[in-house]
């Protein structure tokens, strides 16, 4: 329990103004004496053995005796104590407070090791937070607790968790040697449990050394990655083995993802993977599923390199069989296997696709420029919407597989052309089309100096309006080791009286912020698409130090989408930001419940962040100041505007606003026309009064199922009224707002 002070119980230090405990006879920042008190170093410090410590109903104790216990005994024994004093100062390293950060710092440090504030001349008393309040049972709406964290690089965060895993990986492989086993994963057993319903083709289970080969050439993790090393099994999950290829471009990425990275004869493996924005190193044997020939059923890796199929075992326990694995984006097995934030670039819009923003080629070729000399790794998605055969043979027709992911190597810009080179990762099939090998638009300077060592198989050049034409999106993975990072798990608000949390976000100096929002994967889970609930992160600016955080302006936001996960890039200046995570699924369902979620935070400069219980009207408020700032206006009445939402947000956000002093604002919404929607208010046509000076969030809508298209319609009868009384509910809100819409709908103050 946090134990709180009384006010009287203090005393200034005359030489640096610290407040001190009343018990404390020498200031506890600069040690100076307090006046009228003889100095007696037993009162003020205290050997380790004989440290003070705090009791529950606050009185300061030693060896279980109050210190008024504890008299001088003449000056023998004042220089004895004096001399445990000097043992106990010289164990225990010197610090000081940065006014900046409220780091703690070596006293040998100049600069503070996160935000570079020089070290003060004087120690003074820390800038930090209000400390926790005690909660009271009775009010659901306490202070909040404050959880702080700080971010760290992400290649020390990596090698960290290295060190960690190998000190296991040694203990594991110690025991089975001295026990001459080779090891077996008891928690994914080589059965079909472990394979799931694509279990028909696997007859054995067999280590590398008992599997078949024509090659005789020895296994090995590693043999000089590349690409086409990656040949797929009878598994469908392409989306794995693409983001594969697409790491395989670079081997130092793709080599830290096995964290064993040399044959095991004990057969212990580790690789490292970030699963729903949560680092996990995973544990498998070596024992591969195999046919009744002896030879591998699922993907694989040429020359005989263990590579391939031991990640996609580790992906496959990760899931819960190697059946989970089947469909899935490129995307999401580049943030499984790299933990950076990731994007797309639509190329095209598919049928039935909302439209977030406009197909613009100069924005679309502006982005993958830029990406390209960042030195981030992209992978293309090919016809990833065709089905029919005869779309398939429009695309083999031109050297295409549809349904199928490309990577991309280089973006060039040359006398006046747009062109993008790709690789098809199984090394064969190559683009036939304008710009390929042996077209009539390559001249002998162009073919100099983009294929200056002549063509190679599976690469390729083509037109930005070719890709276009032919694949569906670009996704972009921002491989960036020298910015910091930090992971903090917290859980969407509910229906149920439960706000969920909310982080503060504490920026030293300018910095470029990559924010990644994940909710649950239902990977593995035998749930539909509408088991995915709607999700979006809006960055907000707060006050520093309040005790609860209230957004005051908008600064960025996610698309509102349906999907694994959502992310937002946001240039940030010093000061203090709320990061709100949102999802209204919840208040859809019958059955409400806080779902959790996986939140991370890249950055250019370290930041902290501190995790706290949203206070109750935080959806409400950020919700609003998002449609004021990006939604359109009906201002029909001098006094009164209401906003309305639909662009980026999966469905519809319609907010009002009553800034006159002495009339009430009557809104009927009627939203019956849309398709494919769900509203948080159960209901698409709603009736409600908003009082002088106040505001209300009237209607929200969510696409109800992700693979259909929705469309969102609405109109609006708003008018001020004179004098209003009410006699019922049913006069002030229909449908009524009932406790569980308090948090999203309720009628607040301007």
């Amino acid at each position: 329990m946090f134990f709180e002070e009384p006010k009287e119980s203090k005393w200034a230090c005359e030489r640096c103004t610290f407040h001190n405990n009343l018990q404390s006879q020498t200031c506890e920042m600069c040690e100076s004496i307090r006046p009228g008190v003889t100095h007696n170093p037993m009162v003020s410090e205290s050997s380790p053995s004989t440290r003070n410590t705090r009791s529950d109903h606050g009185s300061y104790q030693t060896q279980g005796q109050t210190i008024n216990d504890v008299a001088p005994k003449g000056p023998a024994f004042s220089r004895l104590v004096h001399k445990e004093k000097l043992k106990f100062s010289k164990t225990v390293e010197k610090k000081w407070y940065c006014q900046t950060c409220t780091l703690e710092n070596s006293f040998e440090k100049s600069f503070c090791e996160v935000c570079n504030h020089p070290r003060p001349e004087k120690q003074l008393k820390p800038n930090r937070p209000p400390p926790p309040a005690i909660k009271d049972e009775k009010n659901s709406q306490c202070s909040p607790k404050l959880q702080r964290q700080t971010s760290a690089n992400v290649e020390t965060i990596r090698v960290d968790d290295e060190d960690k895993a190998i000190k296991k990986w040694t203990s594991i492989v110690s025991f089975c040697r001295e026990a001459k086993l080779p090891f077996v994963d008891d928690s994914f057993q080589p059965n079909i449990g472990s394979l799931g319903k694509s279990s028909r083709s696997v007859r054995q289970w067999r280590r590398p050394y008992e599997i078949r080969t024509d090659n005789g050439i020895p296994w090995v993790v590693f043999r000089d990655p590349r690409p086409s090393d990656i040949m797929q099994g009878i598994l469908g999950n392409c989306w794995l083995l693409s983001a594969l290829a697409v790491l395989a471009e670079k081997p130092e990425l793709l080599e830290k993802v096995m964290i064993t990275r040399e044959l095991c004869r004990e057969g212990a493996y580790q690789v490292r993977l970030c699963k729903g924005g949560k680092w996990k190193i995973v544990l498998v044997d070596d024992l591969l599923p195999c046919n009744a020939n002896g030879t591998l059923v699922y993907s694989q890796a040429s020359r005989n390199q263990l590579w391939v199929p031991l990640i996609e075992k580790a992906v496959a326990k990760l899931y819960g069989s190697y059946e989970s694995l089947v469909a899935g984006r490129a995307i999401e097995g580049l943030e499984l296997l790299t933990g950076y934030p990731c994007e797309s670039v639509m190329l095209k819009i598919r049928p039935g696709q909302a439209v977030d923003e406009p197909i613009d080629a100069d924005l679309i070729w502006a982005r993958l420029l830029t990406s390209k000399e960042a030195g981030f790794i992209m992978g293309a998605s090919c016809g990833g919407d065709v089905d029919e055969t005869e779309f398939s043979e429009t695309y083999k027709n031109v050297g295409l597989q549809a349904q199928h992911a490309y990577s991309v190597l280089d973006v060039k810009a040359i006398e006046g052309h747009r062109l993008i080179r790709l690789r098809n990762p199984w090394g064969h099939c190559s683009w036939t089309g304008a710009w390929s090998d042996r077209s009539k638009e390559w001249t002998s300077e162009l073919r100099e100096q983009l294929m200056a060592h002549g063509a190679e198989e599976g690469v390729f050049w083509m037109s930005l309006e070719d890709m276009m034409q032919y694949f569906d999106c670009v996704d972009v993975c921002k491989v960036r080791p020298n910015w910091s990072e930090v992971r903090l798990e917290g859980k969407f608000p509910n229906g149920n009286m439960d706000f969920g949390s909310v982080s503060i976000l504490h920026v030293f100096s300018p910095t470029d912020v990559d924010l990644t929002l994940f909710q649950t994967s239902d990977r593995g889970k035998e749930l539909d698409s509408s088991s995915l609930a709607d999700i979006m992160v809006g960055v907000y600016r707060t006050a520093e130090g309040a005790s609860q955080p209230i957004p005051q302006s908008y600064v960025a936001h996610s698309l509102r989408k349906l999907r694994q996960s959502v992310g937002c890039n946001v240039f940030l200046e010093t000061g203090t930001y709320l990061i709100v995570p949102t999802s209204l699924s919840p208040w859809h369902t019958e059955h409400h419940r806080s779902a959790p979620y996986f939140l991370t935070v890249h950055s250019s400069q370290p930041v902290f962040v501190d995790i706290v219980p949203a206070p109750m009207h935080t959806q409400a408020d950020t919700l609003f100041l998002l449609c004021r700032k990006l939604g359109k206006r009906h201002e029909g009445i001098p006094g009164v505007t209401c906003y309305y939402l639909s662009k980026g947000i999966s469905g519809l956000l319609i907010a009002a606003e009553n800034r006159k002093e002495d009339m009430h604002l009557s809104l009927d919404c009627n939203c019956s026309e849309s398709f494919n929607i769900l509203s948080t208010r159960g209901c698409l046509v709603t009736f409600d009064v908003i009082p002088p000076l106040h505001r209300q969030i009237v209607m929200l809508l969510t696409q109800a199922e992700a693979t259909e298209g929705y469309s969102v319609s609405h109109k609006l009868k708003f008018r001020t009224v004179a004098n209003f009384r009410a006699s019922s509910k049913s006069e002030i809100h229909r449908p009524d707002i009932s406790l569980g819409l308090m948090a999203l709908h309720d009628v607040l103050p301007l």
